[in-house]
């Protein structure tokens, strides 16, 4: 029998040509999912590259019909596959966050539970998959579709960063190790990997490799902050006929004269944040007292929203960091540099910031690698510079799962009245370089070195105008050329896939 594999595609379309690869060094029957704006449609109607036997577009099925939301029916799905539907949807941030065009209202938002969860029932009874290939969730509806799968016990392979070495180039990560999972964060008891001897030191040699740090950088390395790119891409809104505004939701309520309002406003707020920040933010430590770093994240997006609802307040949580902290101890805050495309953080709450007793913000362009080298302890909600400590051989308090494998440095906190406690204890802690290696030895034997942030980026660049505008026609000519261009990368990456999938059958 053939193995059936179903894709989930969204505008990266990084796994569409992951699936053509897989094809074409694998006897598969694939499916697939396309998460996608309605320009980028037609070629995927009518492409030749990969074979689908049946191939759904999302918002076909979402909102068509006006009608009352079946409440129990949303019941039974919560109590069939165990997922908190509100809580999910309460959380997602076009329903509440991103979309400042339209109020969903509560009908709406149920309606649209009910309208994808029938059709995931549906495709997926028809399908009935072997394997779920896609990338990390990030939205209520496909982190959805990824609980429903896990409770049918269909086989996930998931990619995800381990976050443990990194090839820079410039402001790009060009290169990254990952693993293909069914958990992101899986937290797991460390493996027992035979100890490396001293003369080893790998910690210290991946510090001296990789550092996860953003020093120096206003950009954050997966988005592109090019003009140039900016005004095409808005230059092509302003003149392409947007359908999308009738048939995803996503689009509700926008119109050219609005956005491009929202535009200029947008601007001009993030320009006056930024001369704000310039002028008032600290741009080194300022004493010698010791401190502990809690590293702001970017707001708006999964690891706050969908993997810690309960957290989202980042002031609230560095009021609480605040008031536990021993005596004689700073807390250090710092802006995270990605913030830029959400147009920065409010003055108003930068001011609530700068206005504890023991706590200094710091400008988004200091040095994290160096941060975290002279703290004494990382705090963070959900946060690689958990993993990014540990190279440095610092302990850390995370508030959710942060990276593969529990550490004796890393404490998950399980209230937030433990913090003073748990920041006492953690300040204690003696690091195992021992275990750290084995930690290293444990994440790179089961994940492997990937060019996947250099593919998608060069996908941005090539068919989304750098990633600032998704409502693109796709040449197919084009097309063939970038699966050419990257065919040895994503050969790998598709035997990679292969070979996990041979073993977990």
């Amino acid at each position: 029998m053939k193995h059936k594999l179903l894709f989930w595609h969204d505008v990266s379309m990084v796994h569409f040509a992951l699936a053509k690869y897989i094809q074409d060094n694998f006897d598969c029957e694939l499916f697939a999912i396309f998460d996608i704006a309605n320009k980028s449609r037609l070629f995927f109607e009518t492409q030749q590259f990969v074979n689908y036997k049946k191939i759904w577009f999302y918002y076909d099925y979402i909102l068509k019909t006006k009608r009352k939301p079946n409440l129990d029916y949303l019941r039974s799905i919560e109590e069939k596959y165990d997922i908190p539907l509100w809580l999910i949807a309460s959380n997602d941030r076009f329903f509440n966050h991103f979309n400042t065009y339209h109020k969903f209202s509560y009908d709406e938002i149920l309606l649209i539970l009910e309208d994808e969860i029938k059709i995931f029932e549906k495709i997926l009874d028809q399908v009935n998959p072997d394997y779920m290939i896609f990338s990390e969730w990030h939205q209520q509806h496909n982190y959805i579709f990824y609980k429903v799968c896990k409770a049918r016990k269909i086989k996930i392979l998931m990619m995800s960063p381990t976050r443990t070495g990194a090839q820079i180039k410039g402001q790009k990560i060009t290169n990254d190790r990952y693993y293909l999972t069914n958990e992101f964060d899986q937290f797991l008891p460390l493996p027992n990997i035979i100890k490396t001897s001293d003369k080893e030191n790998i910690a210290s040699k991946r510090v001296s490799e990789f550092t996860h740090s953003d020093s120096d950088n206003m950009d954050y390395p997966s988005v592109h902050n090019s003009i140039l790119y900016y005004f095409s891409a808005f230059l092509k809104y302003l003149f392409t006929k947007d359908t999308n505004v009738k048939t995803h939701f996503t689009y509700f309520g926008r119109s050219k004269l609005k956005v491009i309002f929202k535009t200029i406003v947008h601007e001009l707020r993030a320009k006056y944040r930024k001369n704000f920040m310039d002028k008032n933010l600290d741009y080194s430590i300022r004493d010698d007292l010791p401190f502990i770093y809690f590293p702001l994240h970017q707001e708006l997006e999964k690891v706050l929203l969908v993997a810690a609802p309960f957290y989202q307040n980042q002031f609230e949580q560095i009021k609480n960091i605040a008031q536990s902290l021993p005596t004689g101890y700073k807390l250090y805050v710092k802006e995270h540099p990605a913030m830029r495309v959400r147009g920065w953080r409010s003055v108003s709450e930068m001011k609530k910031i700068m206005k504890l007793y023991n706590v200094h913000l710091l400008h988004p362009s200091m040095d994290q690698a160096e941060l975290i080298s002279k703290c004494d302890l990382v705090i963070t909600i959900k946060g690689t510079a958990a993993i990014d400590a540990i190279f440095h051989k610092k302990p850390s308090i995370i508030f959710e799962n942060v990276g593969l494998y529990k550490l004796s440095c890393i404490h998950k906190l399980e209230s937030i009245t433990e913090l003073p406690d748990a920041i006492k204890n953690s300040l204690k802690k003696k690091i195992d370089p021992d275990e750290i290696d084995m930690y290293i030895k444990a994440v790179d034997k089961i994940s492997f070195q990937s060019a996947f942030n250099k593919i998608e980026d060069a996908f941005r660049e090539q068919f989304g105008v750098g990633g600032y505008y998704v409502n693109v026609d796709i040449d197919s000519q084009k097309m063939k050329g970038f699966l050419d261009k990257f065919s040895t990368e994503l050969t790998e990456l598709a035997m990679i896939h292969i070979q996990k999938i041979k073993e977990r059958s």
